[in-house]
């Protein structure tokens, strides 16, 4: 009998191997400055664009369109959201309208966690953060017995205190772009706290490296915090300056959507 007979039965491995080559540890993101040189209160550039799930919808039949859409891209975050409504709500006697927003990962977005298909538990929270950010700048009044969805996809992550800053502001220029009336657009922008210094818009390696995080979501023209969260212990100066310095970066974040939604409606 041959000792070189294949079993077909079952998948046979190739007959030369190689050792696998594995990514290096990172060190101290902080070690000689930041990774991509940026200041320690610079945000990564920007990129939005305004209706790009609406059209696509739009030519195709078999779809519902988008009430409005957006696309936000931040360094190497990049989210997606379509909001659809006002449309007929649960409650036929509602005075105010209800706002609900449905967030999640992408299996390949994130580096740092496996993710599934099927919706997680910290994909449910960050829907309920959202919400509580969002849900003040609408006109809810404006809208009883309706319903505006908001559907998000994470398409890449870096950093999660970033990506649900990022994702804020999406949803803000996804709601502008539908018409829906607000009060004012939220932005919001994120710190992480690395050696009793704050550093705004942290990529992950460097939350990772950083005791604590900060999400601040603010109006700007109503001079009103609509929603803040902190991981990690602070002083109470320190927690005063992260919000301050978050405030002073959400006003240039806000200008940069401003200016996105301008151009949109000159195209």
């Amino acid at each position: 009998m041959a000792t070189n007979a294949m079993d077909r039965r079952r998948i046979n491995g190739p007959q030369r191997t190689v050792e696998p080559i594995y990514k290096e540890e990172a060190g101290d993101p902080f070690a000689n400055g930041r990774n991509d040189s940026r200041s320690l209160d610079q945000v990564r550039p920007i990129y939005m664009k305004t209706g790009p799930l609406s059209t696509q919808a739009s030519l195709s039949a078999s779809s519902a369109a988008a009430s409005g859409s957006a696309f936000y891209e931040q360094g190497n975050i990049r989210v997606s959201c379509a909001v659809y409504g006002p449309r007929q709500g649960r409650k036929s006697n509602a005075r105010m309208g209800i706002f609900d927003c449905d967030f999640r990962y992408a299996p390949f977005s994130c580096s740092w966690k496996k993710r599934s298909h099927i919706r997680g538990s910290d994909e449910k929270e960050i829907s309920l953060m959202l919400e509580h950010a969002i849900a003040p700048a609408i006109r809810l009044d404006a809208y009883p017995k309706a319903c505006i969805d908001a559907f998000v996809t994470v398409i890449e992550s870096d950093g999660k205190a970033a990506t649900i800053a990022a994702t804020i502001n999406c949803i803000s220029a996804a709601l502008a772009d539908a018409g829906i009336e607000m009060y004012d657009s939220v932005a919001a922008c994120s710190m992480g706290l690395w050696d009793s210094q704050w550093v705004a818009d942290c990529s992950q390696a460097e939350e990772n490296a950083s005791s604590s995080t900060m999400v601040v979501a603010y109006m700007p023209s109503a001079d009103e915090v609509t929603y803040m969260l902190q991981h990690g212990k602070t002083s109470l100066d320190q927690t005063d300056q992260a919000v301050q310095t978050c405030i002073n970066m959400c006003t240039r974040v806000y200008a940069v959507i401003c200016r996105g939604l301008q151009a949109s409606i000159s195209e």
